[in-house]
C-alpha cells in the first residue's frame, strides 16, 4: 500500500512547467517503474481527476489539483506578509531570494524572488532539500531543539556535492557556529557552483520558524566587503519580517 502511495506521488512530481505533458512510456522510463504498474497508476489518478488525458492520449495535471492548490495557499498565506520586504531585498541586491520553512525534517522553499537577469535559479516554490546541505537548512536545524538535531545528525547525511558536509560531528560544530554568528553559509553543498547565506526569521515569541536565503554570485563571492553588504541587507530584511510580519 505504501508504495503505492510513493509511486503515485513520484508519477504526479514527473510532470513540471517543463513538461506538462507525459505518456505512460514517457513516466515508465523516467522513474523506471514497470508500464503496466504506471498504467495502472495513472488510470486511477485519472479517475479521480488528478490527471487528464490530453487528446495526444498524454495526460497532464489535472483540476483536482488546483482546488488542493488554494486549500495550502490558505494555510501558508501569511508568510506572504514577507513579500514586500523580499521584494525590496531583491531590488536592492539583485540576487535570487528565497523564503523557506522546516518540514517532516526536510527544508521546504515557499517563496522564490529573482532579479531581472538571463541566469535563473534552479530551486522552485515547493522544492524539498535536505536540512544538512543548504544555507536554507542549516540555518533552521541550528535553531532546533538538541533532542531534533541529535535526530538528524543519527541519520546518513547524504552527499550531494564535494562541498557537502556527511561526517555529523562536523556539522554539529558548523551548526553551533552558524547560532553563534546568526547566519549560515552554503558553498556548492548541494548544487555545484551555487552559493548561498541565509538567516533565520524569528516570530513574536523569539522562536524560529523560517529562513531567509539570498544567492551570492561569483562576482560578490570575491569580495569580502560586497559579501559583508549583503549579508547586513538580508539581516536587516529578516529584522524587519520579525518586526512587522506575524509568522
Amino acid at each position: 500500500m505504501l508504495g503505492s502511495v510513493k509511486n503515485a506521488i513520484n508519477i504526479i512530481n514527473s510532470f513540471s512547467i517543463e513538461t506538462p505533458e507525459l505518456g505512460i512510456c514517457d513516466i515508465a522510463d523516467r522513474l523506471e517503474m514497470n508500464r503496466s504498474t504506471v498504467h495502472h497508476i495513472v488510470k486511477s489518478l485519472s479517475n479521480e481527476g488528478i490527471l487528464v488525458r490530453t487528446k495526444s492520449r498524454r495526460y497532464r495535471l489535472g483540476s483536482q489539483l488546483l482546488g488542493w492548490g488554494q486549500t495550502v495557499t490558505e494555510q501558508y498565506k501569511d508568510y506572504l506578509m514577507a513579500t514586500p520586504y523580499i521584494d525590496s531585498l531583491v531590488k536592492r541586491t539583485q540576487e535570487t531570494v528565497l523564503l523557506a520553512i522546516l518540514e517532516n525534517e526536510e527544508v521546504c522553499c515557499l517563496s522564490k524572488v529573482e532579479p531581472n537577469k538571463a541566469i535563473s535559479m534552479n530551486t522552485k516554490i515547493g522544492d524539498r532539500k535536505p536540512l544538512h546541505c543548504s544555507g536554507a537548512g542549516k540555518i533552521l536545524l541550528a535553531y532546533q531543539t538538541e533532542k531534533s538535531i541529535k535526530k538528524v545528525l543519527s541519520k546518513k547525511l547524504i552527499r550531494k556535492t564535494n562541498n557537502t558536509i556527511t561526517d555529523p560531528n562536523l556539522l554539529a560544530e558548523e551548526l553551533k557556529l552558524i547560532k553563534k554568528r546568526g547566519y549560515a553559509f552554503d558553498h556548492g553543498e548541494y548544487e555545484e557552483n551555487s552559493s548561498w547565506i541565509a538567516v533565520p526569521i524569528y516570530n513574536f515569541l523569539g522562536d524560529v520558524t523560517c529562513s531567509l536565503s539570498l544567492s551570492i554570485s561569483k562576482q560578490t563571492l570575491n569580495d569580502v566587503e560586497a559579501i559583508k553588504t549583503v549579508k547586513n541587507q538580508l539581516l536587516l530584511t529578516s529584522q524587519n519580517i520579525s518586526r512587522h510580519c506575524d509568522f
